[in-house]
């Protein structure tokens, strides 16, 4: 049996997507954030392609760039035909108008991916005027780009079932310090007007669609570097020393809890907001309950450490609500 039509546009898709990783995870690779954006825009645009096909039963001409024929006479005829190009081969639709079509039903793509998407086409325009020393733009490029590889992993894996576990699928350097940290508060290259427009434009949109990850699609993403505890209890990260050369490293409570923004008030009030059908009643409780023994969803802390008696508060951790999301409807 021939394999469905689309999955050709899928497989070319995550190898492009692939290769933008790849080139930018390369160390000191002069083209880093333009070839990226290059790269990741055709991943995006082939994936796109790829479910437009699947909506409309493998026909590869929902594609096409379709124009009315003309009649001998020179009179345009309602039969339409796909557009040539100079090889004679049928011309394609650009990420545009994909986007433009995966917006209405049945696909519905979401806003943030669309704006996700643009920010990335602005830097491919604006590309030609990058210099190595733009670090400003650089940060940006992580941050939309890291955005744009967790969209990309939501939807090919809603879309198509498929299985990106047995690739590296994130951006370096994931590292303790990143050049773009270093930046100032204004553009390295303040003479470059176009790479000031385009500062500017990036941070308009990330006003208007701020990030939350509480969501599953967002525009930007920004990288945190942390002290975590592990999970593991043969990889202790920290060892303890009484010598008084050791590095001493202070947590406090409120950094235990920063992983857990809410406590059972505004948890529910987050629900509330982010649901159609959601009621604080008995099946919320039996939802909420069972993941509450689990430390990846609920800390719990007591409002007096030195006291054993003290009474005790739950905390609840962002991941919590993708929990939620399976049994509520979104808004």
């Amino acid at each position: 049996m021939k394999n469905p039509k689309h999955k050709l546009f899928v497989e070319k898709s995550v190898g492009a997507a692939l290769s933008a990783i790849k080139i930018y995870n390369k160390p000191d690779f002069k083209y880093r954030e333009e070839t990226f954006a290059i790269l990741m825009i055709n991943a995006w645009e082939l994936l796109l392609k790829a479910k437009i096909i699947k909506e409309n039963d493998g026909q590869l001409k929902s594609i096409y760039i379709l124009t009315n024929k003309t009649g001998k006479k020179g009179n345009i005829l309602k039969t339409r035909a796909p557009e040539l190009n100079r090889s004679n081969n049928p011309k394609t639709i650009g990420l545009p108008k994909c986007l433009s079509i995966c917006e209405q039903e049945p696909i519905r793509i979401d806003n943030a991916v669309k704006e996700n998407i643009f920010l990335l086409m602005e830097i491919r325009d604006t590309a030609i005027h990058f210099q190595h020393s733009d670090k400003d733009v650089g940060k940006k490029v992580f941050e939309i780009g890291t955005a744009s590889l967790k969209n990309y992993l939501k939807l090919i894996t809603d879309w198509f079932s498929y299985d990106l576990s047995r690739y590296i699928f994130f951006l370096m350097p994931m590292t303790f310090f990143h050049e773009f940290e270093a930046i100032s508060s204004t553009s390295i290259n303040s003479n470059k007007e176009q790479i000031k427009n385009l500062l500017k434009y990036i941070a308009e949109k990330e006003k208007l669609t701020p990030s939350d990850e509480t969501k599953e699609y967002n525009i930007t993403l920004k990288l945190e570097t942390k002290f975590v505890k592990s999970t593991e209890t043969d990889s202790l990260l920290v060892h303890y020393s009484d010598s008084p050369d050791a590095l001493q490293i202070n947590v406090t409570e409120e950094d235990a809890l920063k992983g857990f923004p809410f406590d059972y008030p505004s948890l529910t009030a987050k629900l509330r907001e982010r649901y159609t059908d959601f009621k604080a009643n008995q099946t919320y409780h039996n939802i909420r309950k069972p993941l509450m023994s689990k430390k990846k969803y609920c800390k719990t802390r007591s409002l007096d450490p030195n006291n054993s008696k003290s009474p005790k508060k739950d905390y609840y951790s962002s991941e919590i609500i993708k929990e939620f999301d399976k049994r509520y409807t979104k808004i």
